[in-house]
């Protein structure tokens, strides 16, 4: 998830969160009927590939007069298409992601499954290309010298949100998951596909969810990655931060020389976490993206907001406890580079995100719920914005029955790794209750998104082959996928490093 007013934005704060040949086209060229639409060649960043685009006029609202809005998607082609009639569909997550941009990880994930299907991308309404609902941001030299501390938050969030709905001068309940799974569909029967195989990542597996309980034919599997459940608010989210960071100070416990170098690493984070509350920092870095210098204040928003969206990979885990140490002793160049690096306020459709946690999270948050989830820092925050922003925006909020846990006997797998700070595998337990027919398998070392870190595209391919999980081996999701610490601002110590996983080579 990510924030919901351009204030959060100025804190980075995400309140939810990487080559083949040209193949043939045939498998859905003899769909392009008259009354289907008309498929033009288009390309991707970091797929050479050609893929095929298309769009279909859907209407806005039950109101005809509202007029229509184009749900675009693209095809990316099996390489031998011995399944024609069937296509694996890919749900992006945020909410506020558009599928077709991330056309390489979806690629990447699904490599062996487009072995024999098609792979089809379709941006979500609100999203991508998708009649897009974007809300200005600051930029990043802004960002790093507003001080949350003595802002007015409140009054700031909401003067950002009523810009942004005035921009934006339309319905957003018109852009809720329930609503948006009948587009996936309406593509579906557009490009002629009998059925779907579904792939779902973080927010994705709940729009994934919901499609297949509104339209239970046209799925032939499921595979949930990162599994958000129908009946959770995306506002727990801040017990899965704490999880993830207590296994990363675990981690470097267990570890000899991370012992070593960053010795007493939590309680060294949270004396740097109290005395940025008590005091933020004023100091400039260079601009890390021009060199230029610039003013930065770190404050403890800042510093839980940056080192939390570090937690979602492990490349930028493996640097954070040297960004901790560094910030504990006054050099904060290293932490203002992972800032960088999570400026996602122009890869989210803001709209379209408020539109879901507004129509959907908010309106589950119970007194009890309220108490339990503010326990966590994160937690506190994401229900603070919300409670800002969404009376403003007005969204409708979605049927009581859109929480009820999805009953289904469709074959699912769902995937969960043991260090996600967003999706933990609870989660995927809560989902599952009334799935008769599912699988959960978790990856004890991986973070968010276990389709992108292990052997789980080849799990993924053969599961969808079979329609079963039955006699898959699945031992190889439980390789160590960790990357060694950086002991320093040049590396990592090369006694640290232990072998890569396999399946990341493939």
């Amino acid at each position: 998830m990510k924030s919901i007013s351009n204030c959060f934005n100025r804190l980075i704060i995400k309140v939810m969160m990487p080559i083949l040949m040209v193949a043939s086209t045939a498998s859905y060229a003899e769909n392009n009927q008259n009354n289907q639409p008309k498929l033009t060649p288009c390309y991707m960043e970091g797929l050479s590939d050609r893929l095929m685009c298309g769009s279909i006029a859907q209407p806005l609202s039950d109101d005809p007069s509202e007029g229509e809005i184009d749900i675009h998607f693209a095809v990316i082609p099996a390489i031998k298409p011995s399944h024609p009639d069937e296509a694996v569909l890919g749900f992006a997550g945020g909410p506020g992601q558009g599928a077709i941009d991330l056309a390489r990880i979806f690629d990447h994930n699904l490599r062996f499954a487009r072995e024999t299907r098609d792979i089809v991308l379709v941006d979500q309404r609100g999203t991508g290309y998708s009649h897009q609902l974007q809300c200005e941001s600051d930029d990043l030299k802004t960002q790093f010298a507003f001080n949350d501390v003595i802002a007015d938050l409140q009054a700031m969030g909401a003067e950002d949100t009523q810009k942004c709905k005035a921009k934006l001068n339309i319905d957003l309940s018109n852009f809720t998951t329930p609503v948006a799974a009948k587009d996936f569909e309406a593509v579906r029967v557009a490009l002629g596909y009998k059925g779907f195989h579904l792939y779902g990542v973080s927010y994705g597996t709940r729009i994934a969810q919901e499609y297949m309980r509104q339209f239970p034919n046209a799925v032939l599997t499921s595979t949930l990655d990162g599994v958000v459940p129908m009946q959770q608010s995306l506002a727990a989210i801040g017990g899965a931060v704490d999880g993830s960071l207590a296994a990363l100070f675990k981690r470097c416990e267990t570890d000899a020389l991370c012992a070593a170098q960053y010795p007493n690493l939590a309680n060294n984070f949270n004396s740097l976490l109290t005395r940025l509350e008590q005091q933020p920092v004023q100091t400039q870095v260079r601009h890390p993206r021009t060199n230029d210098l610039i003013d930065f204040t770190i404050t403890k928003m800042k510093l839980y907001s940056a080192i939390r969206f570090a937690l979602y990979g492990h490349a930028q885990r493996a640097i954070v406890p040297m960004v901790i140490e560094k910030a504990l002793r006054g050099d904060y160049s290293p932490l203002a580079g992972m800032m960088a690096n999570v400026d996602l306020t122009q890869s989210l459709a803001m709209g379209m995100h408020n539109a879901i946690v507004c129509g959907e999270d908010w309106p589950r948050l119970t007194t009890q719920t309220r108490a339990q989830y503010s326990k966590t820092y994160m937690g506190k925050a994401m229900i603070a914005g919300l409670d800002i922003a969404c009376p403003i925006l007005n969204v409708k909020a979605v049927d009581e029955t859109f929480y009820q846990p999805l009953k289904t006997s469709t074959p699912t797998l769902l995937l969960s790794g043991g260090r996600d700070p967003a999706t933990p595998a609870s989660w995927a337990e809560l989902a599952m209750v009334e799935m008769t027919n599912a699988t959960h398998l978790v990856a004890p070392t991986a973070t968010h998104g276990v389709g992108s870190q292990t052997c789980a595209p080849k799990i993924i391919a053969k599961f969808i082959d079979q329609q079963s999980m039955q006699d898959i081996d699945k031992t190889c999701i439980n390789d160590a996928n960790d990357k060694p610490f950086f002991m320093n601002i040049n590396g990592v110590a090369v006694a640290n490093s232990h072998p890569a996983d396999a399946a990341n080579k493939e």
